[in-house]
């Protein structure tokens, strides 16, 4: 028998704002959820992988765009984790008391470490590839004390995107919401299994992070996996990342 086909959704936001997605559903639990990095989509390499394996195994998948990328409303310019945040628990909404796993990737995975100290009830694992931590902040902190002037009075910068994407255009809004998310500071207690792929020569989030931030946080069941010669895009994991992933699913199916 050939797996059922993914479906798309419309959720509305009390703005009017709409939030699109997909959503495989085998009204079974758990249900899983992925979470691009910054300014990727549902329709990215990883995020189409996993909802095949997810199609294939028998499992609810979720894959959504955050407002201000791909299908949904808004403008990339207005994105903040805070915002990113209230999509995310919009979807939850739509899955009512249903247990989830969340799978993060590079700020996705910041993301997912944060919904999981908010939503406890609803999120029982996590699977992060290679979570960029206060990346924000750290961009800022690169430029010169004249350009963060520039940026913070004027709430907007250009940048080049090195993956391809071409000018994306930030609000400082977003670096000022992001010093709330500081996980690396302020450790954080998580009360479900984590695990964290890792390559050694992630270009941009360098491992030793991964280990600095499971140094800090109070997770009884935490793992930090490095992967030999892996980038930031996890390319040439495939295999390990979709492993896993069943191995958190298994206990909780």
């Amino acid at each position: 028998m050939m797996p059922s086909a993914e479906r798309p959704f419309t959720l509305v936001h009390a703005n009017g704002e709409r939030l699109a997605g997909l959503i495989h559903e085998t009204h079974q639990d758990p249900v899983g959820i992925f979470l691009p990095g910054f300014a990727s989509n549902m329709n990215g390499s990883k995020s189409r992988l996993l909802a095949e394996y997810a199609q294939n195994q028998g499992w609810s998948w979720v894959r959504f765009d955050p407002r201000g990328v791909g299908r949904s409303d808004g403008l990339f310019e207005q994105l903040t984790l805070s915002r990113y945040l209230e999509d995310l628990r919009l979807i939850l909404q739509m899955l009512e008391k249903r247990p989830v796993i969340l799978v993060g990737s590079s700020m996705g995975g910041w993301l997912a470490t944060l919904a999981a100290t908010r939503w406890p009830e609803h999120l029982r694992a996590l699977l992060l590839i290679a979570p960029a931590y206060n990346f924000i902040q750290t961009l800022f902190q690169t430029l010169s004390p004249e350009d963060q002037h520039r940026w913070q009075t004027s709430n907007l910068r250009c940048w080049q995107d090195h993956y391809g994407l071409g000018e994306l255009r930030m609000r400082f809004d977003l670096v000022a919401d992001s010093w709330r998310y500081d996980l690396l500071r302020f450790p954080v207690h998580l009360h479900c299994p984590v695990e964290i792929l890792h390559g050694t020569d992630d270009e941009a989030v360098p491992l030793q992070q991964s280990y600095q931030f499971a140094a800090h946080a109070h997770c009884e069941q935490l793992a930090v996996r490095a992967l030999p010669g892996i980038n930031h895009r996890l390319q040439g994991a495939d295999r390990i990342l979709l492993q896993s992933l069943s191995g958190l699913w298994a206990p909780l199916a």
